[in-house]
């Protein structure tokens, strides 16, 4: 990581005398992410086959961002923050081939609060989060209960703020504008969040309401998560109500919108820390599908890490994904993608119609 300091200084003098004056002091930091690995999956593509390739950004999405913090005085600072993706493989932008497509916003931050503008994530993933980052992570790599979680990741045109802490408490709203003229509701983003931490405890919810053309619901999701931690164990609870399905939400390109159907994951992990460079998981996810696409999946997964330094890790994923009463629905872990070759390059969605799905990934990761 590295910080850039920057800072004016005004000098004046005349025969025996000068003076100085300093200007509010700003910080620029570099960061990012690199995640690869090579993954095998079995029951892949249209002709359910097995397959073996390198993947990356299955923990950790590639990024390199830029953060800036400027000291405004009276508790008060500028910020901003903007973060490219890419893919390792092959050094292509994701997220559509935007510059800065996972964030880019300015604001400000007070004791009353942080105020933000431009592209930014949904509220779950800062305020519901107790079952992202090795559950959904993991569901990501092979499974479909990820897509269900995070519907609406991030939100263009967005105005957002958050509370400082209270008594254990933060607050959170988002909106993102639809930017239609003649319609204020046509394609808007409304998305409210509370989290409460008290020392082993932590819990959020969220919900998140994406409008269609015409003003109308098009999607409603509701996050319920938690985790509690003893010892060396985190215990982690998820519960996650989706009413109506965005299109290209759980099949790409594959399926249209749907704001009929409804789609419920229920989670439960355990992290466990065996000493100070390694650590397991363990969980499952069950996800029912009604009013549509109907039948449910039911999916293990289980992980292990290695840490080599503050910034370097190593990794093992497993997972194995059953469907009932979906014809074979599953979120394969390789086939065509949908989107080219840029687009969802570390998990692209296969055809595979078989009920069952195994996939086993190693890989490492290096954060600066």
């Amino acid at each position: 990581m590295k910080r850039y300091l920057i800072g004016s200084l005004v000098l004046a003098g005349s025969a025996g005398f000068a003076s100085s004056s300093a200007w509010a002091q700003s910080a620029v930091t570099v960061y990012g992410a690199l995640d690869a690995g090579i993954t095998y999956a079995n029951n892949s593509g249209p002709n359910n086959g097995n397959t073996v390739r390198m993947d990356t950004g299955t923990l950790y999405g590639n990024r390199v961002g830029f953060r800036g913090v400027e000291d405004l005085g009276g508790g008060n600072r500028a910020i901003f923050l903007t973060e490219s993706g890419f893919a390792l493989d092959n050094g292509a932008s994701t997220q559509g081939g935007l510059l800065f497509g996972r964030q880019s916003y300015v604001g400000l931050e007070s004791n009353y609060g942080t105020l933000t503008v431009g592209r930014q994530y949904t509220l779950d993933l800062e305020l519901a989060p107790y079952h992202a980052f090795v559950a959904s992570r993991v569901n990501n790599f092979a499974g479909i209960s990820h897509w269900v979680d995070r519907l609406g990741d991030r939100v263009d045109n967005s105005l957002r703020y958050k509370s400082p802490v209270m008594n254990g408490f933060t607050v959170a709203a988002l909106i993102g504008l639809g930017e239609k003229a003649g319609s204020q509701s046509a394609s808007r983003t409304l998305n409210g969040a509370v989290n409460y931490v008290n020392g082993p405890l932590a819990a959020g919810a969220t919900y998140l309401r994406i409008n269609d053309a015409n003003g109308d619901r098009l999607t409603g999701v509701a996050v319920i998560d938690g985790q509690y931690t003893f010892g060396a164990t985190t215990l982690h609870l998820a519960y996650t109500d989706t009413h109506g399905v965005a299109a290209n939400s759980l099949c790409f390109s594959t399926c249209a919108a749907n704001s009929a159907q409804i789609v419920r994951t229920y989670e439960t992990g355990v992290d466990y820390q065996l000493n100070a460079t390694n650590r397991v998981y363990g969980g499952g996810a069950l996800t029912k599908f009604t009013d549509g696409l109907s039948g449910k999946a039911l999916q293990y997964n289980l992980a292990a890490f290695h840490t080599l330094s503050k910034r370097t890790e190593l990794y093992s994923l497993f997972s194995l994904t059953k469907t009932t009463g979906l014809d074979g629905f599953a979120r394969a872990a390789f086939g065509t993608p949908d989107f080219g070759a840029t687009a969802f390059v570390t998990n692209p969605q296969g055809t595979a119609n078989k009920a069952s799905q195994m996939a086993l990934r190693v890989g490492m990761t290096h954060r600066f």
